[in-house]
């Protein structure tokens, strides 16, 4: 379970998150809908410790998050909005990387990588860089690389935006794939529709305020 107590970011003058109370369940599909500069964004830099709370904690399944909570951190994988894999790699070696960077043996990181390109349709295309993804592909291999560390929760920071109708259907049959397999998702999205279609509960945030809390049919 994620619990958000009174969190809560200033720079200077500007509030960009106030008081946020939040429970998220284990194993849940959680969407955070709202405009843009409504707090999602910061919510989630909280969340993985990229931004630090003016005030307020975060728990997960009883324990406190922070920065130096190096354990606890290791269970949670971040997709941002902005694409942040080098142009001139390959599938492959994104995937290479990354499981150097989390000590993950390398019999294990041809296995995962392996096995997730193939879960995500991306396997026949390993060899090819980057650059030459289209969007859509970029989106599913940032989602791959997300889950080789296999996190017990994955953050999701407006994963569909500037998709194609098709790209969006695709990355929305994979989210629900992953959290048939209990995997704990928190989304930001500002799309009513894919709020409804993808999470078991929404959170309306506003100016950065937490409106409402409820079921998409509900809401």
């Amino acid at each position: 379970m994620i619990e958000l107590k009174n969190l809560t970011k200033k720079y200077e003058d500007f509030v960009a998150v106030k008081n946020l109370n939040l429970r998220i369940e284990k194993g849940s599909f959680f969407g955070l809908l709202g405009p843009n500069g409504a707090g999602k964004s910061t919510t989630i830099g909280m969340l993985s410790t990229l931004y630090l709370p003016t005030s307020g904690e975060i728990w997960i399944e009883g324990e406190r998050l922070t920065r130096k909570n190096t354990a606890l951190k290791r269970r949670i994988s971040v997709v941002t909005q902005e694409y942040s894999m080098r142009q001139d790699m390959t599938m492959e070696e994104i995937m290479e990387y990354q499981g150097r960077l989390y000590f993950v043996p390398a019999r294990e990181r041809r296995e995962k990588t392996q096995k997730l390109l193939e879960f995500c349709d991306l396997f026949d295309y390993r060899k090819r860089t980057v650059r030459k993804l289209s969007g859509g592909m970029k989106r599913k291999l940032m989602v791959c690389r997300a889950l080789l560390t296999e996190p017990d929760i994955l953050l999701l920071d407006e994963p569909t935006a500037g998709m194609d109708a098709l790209a969006r259907r695709q990355m929305w049959n994979l989210l629900k794939r992953l959290n048939r397999n209990q995997l704990t998702i928190l989304l930001t999205t500002h799309y009513m529709e894919e709020a409804e279609i993808l999470c078991d509960r929404v959170g309306l945030m506003d100016c950065g305020k937490l409106e409402e809390t409820d079921t998409p049919k509900a809401m």
